[in-house]
């Protein structure tokens, strides 16, 4: 891995943000070629909550049509992202979804999730368990196709889609964003450090800017 034009620590008090929540392999600044302008933009999101929610046996339908009636538009029963009441619910199983909620007042959509899950759905609170990594910028699919055994064209992977898959020999959960403009790979905490420096030596060769993404 090339070093960075500024490491993480230097970079990161730069910007003001908090030290705390940048990990011991995090480096922001560029990396590779200098460029006018950056082919690749990788962020680490920072200050997520992400809920792991499977319907009860039987009950799949009447999940859906809850969430669906708690805020504003039900999920999809598969690899698809649907936008509903500031979550971002990812289908990531058969009846299975994670609820992603960030920004600020996640309290009460907290709230609201459990409620309109109880006694239809096992929720369950992993967002100490993932870690996340957007990836924008006009070459974010050619980095990224060089590491998942995917067809990432947009006819093929929409904005929306989803997919488990495999990344350089890890399990991440791959997500378009709705809007189209940024890709969005989570994976187990305990493998970030990897997937970071997969997705550095596959995205570096664009001209890459590396940042952390404080949705605290």
């Amino acid at each position: 891995m090339s070093e960075p034009f500024a490491t993480s620590h230097a970079a990161a008090a730069a910007a003001g943000l908090a030290l705390e929540l940048t990990p011991h392999y995090f480096r922001a600044g560029r990396f590779g070629a200098p460029a006018p302008q950056p082919g690749v933009t990788l962020e680490l999101v920072a200050g997520e909550d992400r809920f792991n929610i499977e319907a009860r046996r039987g009950r799949t339908a009447e999940l859906i049509a809850a969430i669906g009636a708690a805020f504003g538009q039900a999920p999809a029963d598969g690899p698809r992202t649907v936008e509903a009441g500031g979550f971002s619910f990812v289908g990531v199983g058969p009846s299975r979804w994670h609820a992603i909620a960030r920004g600020k007042d996640r309290a009460p959509r907290r709230a609201a999730l459990i409620a309109a899950a109880r006694d239809l759905a096992t929720v369950v609170d992993v967002s100490h368990g993932f870690t996340a990594f957007r990836l924008s910028g006009p070459r974010a699919a050619d980095a990224l196709v060089k590491l998942v055994r995917l067809d990432l064209d947009p006819a093929a992977f929409p904005p929306g889609a989803a997919a488990a898959t495999e990344l350089h020999g890890m399990s991440v959960q791959l997500r378009r964003t709705t809007a189209g403009e940024a890709y969005e790979c989570a994976v187990a905490r305990s493998f970030a450090a990897s997937l970071y420096s997969a997705l550095i030596q596959a995205s570096q060769q664009y001209a890459l800017w590396v940042q952390l993404k404080d949705e605290a």
